[in-house]
């Protein structure tokens, strides 16, 4: 589903758990949380992503940077098998390390089989990323860390769009959990407090639910956000 000129929207659109994805068509084709390869009701999720994709024209080979708001499984466990078709890089932020490696541990032990690398290629760190070749086309990408739901939760705001993934951090009324390994209720108020600071959003594109679009609702949600579960 195309937002913008760049910028499409892919819902998870199953029964059981996996997130939603995005993918930003700029100077490099980079795809946002691409979620889980099956859920816990075996729903193919990496064939679901891939349709909704080739439906707006895009393949997994065109995918050039896979950049993910977090580490946790409905996030990250197709990345591998997208490098692996496609030769992507992966980018996350080093606090969830923890978690890549729980995670292939686990798929392990349950399948009996090894879950395609989850090792990153960089590490995100917050302020401008510049994924493609440094004539600025790309650039216009900021990574704000939103620790809270995890240790290395970010989200990404790109500034020409007008758009905020947000991950886990914020949803549409609600917010992530933080009684997971790593998460913390303190440190997600601050990020919820960071995020209400920026101006001139359009669109909110959070990990799990529908997405808000419109400056007014969108800061009407953060400020619900805030007096609900943290005043």
């Amino acid at each position: 589903m195309q937002l913008t000129e760049q910028l499409y929207w892919y819902p998870w659109q199953g029964r059981a758990n996996n997130c939603n994805s995005c993918l930003f068509k700029g100077e490099k084709t980079i795809l946002f949380d691409p979620g889980h390869i099956r859920n816990e009701f075996n729903e193919n999720c990496f064939e679901m992503l891939t349709g909704q994709m080739a439906a707006d024209g895009f393949k997994i080979t065109d995918i050039d940077l896979v950049i993910c708001t977090h580490g946790h499984p409905d996030h990250v466990e197709a990345v591998g098998k997208i490098r692996e078709q496609s030769g992507a890089r992966f980018g996350i932020h080093r606090d969830d390390q923890f978690i890549l490696e729980a995670l292939a541990q686990h798929y392990a032990a349950q399948t009996g089989q090894q879950l395609s690398s989850l090792e990153p290629d960089f590490y995100l760190e917050e302020g401008d990323l510049d994924p493609g070749s440094g004539n600025g086309q790309n650039s216009r990408i900021k990574v704000i860390h939103t620790p809270g739901h995890s240790p290395g939760c970010v989200c990404f705001h790109l500034l020409e769009e007008k758009a905020l993934i947000s991950g886990d951090t914020i949803f549409e009324g609600s917010i992530g959990r933080a009684d997971l390994p790593g998460g913390d209720m303190h440190t997600l108020g601050q990020s919820v407090e960071k995020l209400s600071r920026l101006e001139d959003l359009e669109l909110l594109l959070p990990g799990h639910m529908g997405y808000i679009s419109g400056n007014a609702g969108i800061r009407s949600n953060i400020e619900q956000i805030k007096r609900f579960f943290f005043s």
